[in-house]
């Protein structure tokens, strides 16, 4: 019985060993013309080749070095949907530090109101995107906020649900609540 067992174990480890070296493996082969070894890689950025941005002029977003707008304060931004119909109020503390913005709020919504935190960043122009997500009922709130005077503000928001709906779309108007003072 045992010389059995052990003959159908080596039967099937001997069949494990026939399939294993029978089946192709895959064979990794360079491109005709390219050289991947690492002193022929002449890439200058991790994101671009350097004949891409020669080309490009080497940028590839505008540059916030020496761009420096005070956005932080308080805001309130009106929801409006693209039915004209209102969708909410954002009452936003936004703090700064250099492009990146982020804070915390209230958005109203009739009598209902909910905690919000905000995150975003400066955009190229007068403009900041602004990301609010209300805590308790999980809602995105993608907002593209145009304040040519650093006070007012008009622009566009995208409203995601949880519910996998399509996103209400529409357009925003507001400003600081504290007006800030030009020196």
């Amino acid at each position: 019985m045992m010389s059995r067992i052990f003959i159908l174990m080596l039967a099937a480890l001997a069949g494990c060993v026939l399939y294993a070296s029978a089946t192709p493996q895959p064979l990794v082969t360079e491109p005709d013309g390219m050289d991947l070894s690492a002193a022929n890689l002449q890439i200058s950025s991790p994101d671009h080749s350097a004949e891409y941005l020669q080309k490009t002029g080497g940028a590839i977003q505008p540059s916030m070095e020496g761009y420096y707008r005070d956005l932080a304060g308080e805001w309130t931004i009106k929801l409006v949907d693209q039915r004209s119909r209102p969708v909410g109020t954002l009452e936003l503390q936004l703090y700064q530090f250099g492009a990146v913005i982020f804070g915390k709020g209230i958005f109203k919504e009739g009598l209902n109101k909910e905690i919000v935190t905000v995150e975003g960043s400066l955009a190229s122009g007068n403009a900041m995107v602004l990301n609010a997500v209300t805590v308790e009922n999980t809602n995105l709130y993608r907002l593209a906020v145009n304040s040519v005077d650093g006070n007012n503000t008009s622009g566009t928001f995208a409203w995601f649900a949880t519910d996998g709906n399509d996103p209400v779309k529409g357009t925003i108007s507001g400003g600081r609540s504290g007006q800030r003072k030009l020196s």
